[in-house]
């Protein structure tokens, strides 16, 4: 019974007409703030199972009165305290988020807000009416992103190197019936593969390119201004604007050449000429932290002319000549194709296409030889011959669509209920019910 009446002080505190805690209950009581669990030397507060409770509300998922709306609210509870573990457990082990990391984070989430608000002070306006201030949200999001941080650090050491178990077939299956038409439908995919081929500049174009690359160069030596220089010159429409800045990324986010080079800086350093697929970068690494690193680059990019886009036609005309003969596609793939352009796909949504595929994928035939279709983007000017080995209409999804998903959900939620009972011994947890 005791169990059953604090469920029910949850969800009376998460009704319409109860408001915050601390407004009247039902008796005629007040609801006031406590501490409904410890865990190691952290609490849970009555009020932050209320929150999410409201939240859940407002968002329509919250089940009608009855059991099933109590073993919710005992769920969240649960959820809570392994949330819990897993951030003290962290924070035992040592682990730590720098600071200024946190900073950023809020700081581009706090930027987005603004833009779908439409602006700094629309966003004020709203938290004036939910009864809370900028610094208040900020602390809130501040926490947040450092206990996710400090669980994403600690999972990836305490469960990295485990041996993931065997998951039986015929729980596989159960969980695909249980859960059956909860992911929607199935979009309509194609398999196919393809050679790429780029209108590549003139020899003569490229030498033009490398001399403006090397001005800029001369100008960086004499105290230019990197971030003038790059709205200047830079031929990169998605940095240029912003003085070149490329935000964080890690390794396998860029293309090879960029990523040895920006990775052999020390902050502050500037590059001299990379080439690229893209054209000619300098790269000034700016900050670096782990495995991150942020840079700035001026991407000179040699001119394409007509002609050698007409030259690129004409050779992607032999190539799709030789692959409707028989030749095989991904040899010629590897011989044509850049990094962005990946030599085959295995059932890729249509919906996802490059818009200039969608057309004659949806009229092609399996075995079907198609193009050269022209792709203009800022890549440049690219003619693909694709071949079609699979289609698969949209419907709804079968166990062999989802089979290696559900095994690896499965797999991660038997790792995380192990990892939760050894918690569950090493730390101190105490929930009053």
């Amino acid at each position: 019974m005791r169990k059953v009446a604090f469920v029910g002080l949850f969800l009376a505190a998460a009704s319409p007409v109860s408001g915050q805690a601390g407004t009247a209950a039902a008796g005629g009581g007040e609801l006031v703030d406590r501490v409904v669990a410890v865990v190691g030397d952290t609490v849970l507060l009555l009020s932050d199972i209320q929150t999410e409770l409201r939240r859940v509300e407002s968002a329509g998922q919250l089940p009608a009165e009855g059991p099933a709306r109590e073993q919710f609210a005992v769920g969240i509870l649960e959820s809570k305290v392994s949330d819990l573990m897993l951030v003290v457990a962290a924070r035992r082990d040592g682990i730590t988020v720098p600071e200024e990391q946190l900073t950023e984070q809020v700081d581009a989430q706090f930027r987005q807000l603004e833009q779908s608000f439409g602006s700094p002070a629309a966003l004020d306006a709203a938290f004036v009416a939910e009864g809370i201030t900028r610094d208040m949200y900020r602390q809130t999001l501040r926490e947040q992103a450092r206990d996710r941080q400090l669980v994403q650090a600690y999972l990836q050491g305490r469960l990295g190197n485990r041996a993931r178990p065997v998951i039986d077939e015929e729980d596989i299956a159960a969980y695909f019936e249980a859960r059956r038409g909860l992911a929607g439908e199935r979009p309509a995919t194609v398999s196919f593969q393809q050679v790429v081929v780029s209108a590549e500049p003139s020899a003569e174009a490229r030498a033009a390119a490398v001399a403006e690359a090397e001005q800029v160069l001369r100008e960086l030596s004499e105290g230019g201004d990197f971030e003038v220089l790059a709205r200047r010159f830079s031929d990169d429409p998605g940095s240029a604007e912003h003085g070149g800045d490329l935000g964080w990324f890690r390794t396998g986010r860029m293309v090879p050449e960029f990523e040895r080079a920006a990775f052999s800086l020390r902050p502050g350093q500037t590059s001299g000429l990379v080439e690229s697929d893209f054209g000619f970068h300098i790269i000034r690494l700016d900050r670096s932290r782990g495995a991150e690193r942020q840079a700035r680059h001026i991407l000179i990019t040699p001119e394409v002319s007509e002609a050698d886009i007409a030259r690129a036609r004409v050779r992607a005309d032999s190539i799709a000549t030789a692959v409707r003969g028989g030749a095989n596609v991904l040899e010629l793939a590897q011989s044509y194709n850049t990094d962005q352009d990946p030599p085959s796909a295995d059932r890729y949504p249509v919906d996802r296409l490059m818009p200039q595929y969608v057309a004659p994928l949806n009229a092609a035939a399996v075995g079907d030889v198609v193009g050269p279709i022209e792709l203009e983007d800022p890549n440049g000017t690219r003619f693909a011959i694709v071949k079609v080995s699979a289609k698969a209409p949209a419907g709804a999804f079968t166990l062999d669509d989802v089979r290696d998903q559900l095994r690896e959900t499965l797999q991660e939620e038997a790792m995380m209920a192990s990892l939760l009972e050894e918690l569950r011994e090493e730390v101190y947890v105490s929930v009053t019910m």
